[in-house]
């Protein structure tokens, strides 16, 4: 036996929702609704964890500025 909930959303407010959102929040929306989500979250855990090390900005950039 399980519970349900029911929930009414306007599509409206779902667009004043993400119009409200700064850059960097649309942009992890997109890369979440992309289908992304699961390999940035998994990036993330393997950096936070130390299992990888990210590169420096310098790394990042040598040979090119």
């Amino acid at each position: 036996m399980g519970i349900g909930i029911k929930v009414e959303l306007r599509v409206e407010d779902i667009a004043n929702s993400i119009k409200k959102l700064n850059k960097e929040d649309k942009e992890t929306l997109l890369l979440l609704l992309s289908g992304k989500g699961k390999e940035i979250k998994k990036r993330l855990y393997e950096i936070k964890s130390k299992k990888v090390k990210t590169l420096s900005k310098e790394e990042t950039f040598k040979g090119v500025l």
